[in-house]
């Protein structure tokens, strides 16, 4: 039997190449699985996937990843008004800024080439909720 996943709901936007038949449609409750999130993994190796959205059942913590140029970034909200946001220990300083988010530029601080990593953290809040916890993250409170 599957475990249950923290996560409850999924959103994925793709570029415009992506044909809809191999799209992951909105999914929530039951109809997110292990093997909707292997498809998830299979997409953001490719390239096709523009963003990723997982939301827990109560939508007061939740995972945004934006994609674009071989690049990403992340940011978790847990209990509503903590965020945690990527730290790319490579560019710990680094103010250059990136267009990976349709929100305005990313500070290259804030954005990773690691693709591996970058699934490492989709899957574990996927599956816990929780934020990654061999990387480095930004916390603030609002």
């Amino acid at each position: 039997m599957d475990r249950k996943l923290f996560a409850d709901s999924l959103f994925v936007s793709y570029g415009s190449g992506t044909p809809s038949a191999e799209r992951i449609p909105y999914v929530c409750g039951t109809a997110l699985t292990q093997e909707i999130l292997q498809r998830l993994t299979t997409q953001i190796r490719s390239g096709c996937v523009r963003s990723v959205q997982l939301d827990d059942d109560e939508r007061e913590n939740s995972l945004i990843a934006d994609f674009r140029s071989g690049w990403a970034t992340v940011y978790i909200v847990k209990d509503v008004e903590h965020y945690y946001e990527l730290v790319n220990d490579q560019f710990p300083n680094c103010g250059t800024q990136l267009t990976i988010t349709g929100d305005g530029p990313t500070p290259q601080r804030h954005a990773t080439q690691d693709m591996a990593l970058m699934l490492e953290i989709i899957a574990h809040f996927a599956q816990t909720g929780g934020v990654y916890p061999a990387c480095t993250w930004e916390h603030t409170v609002h």
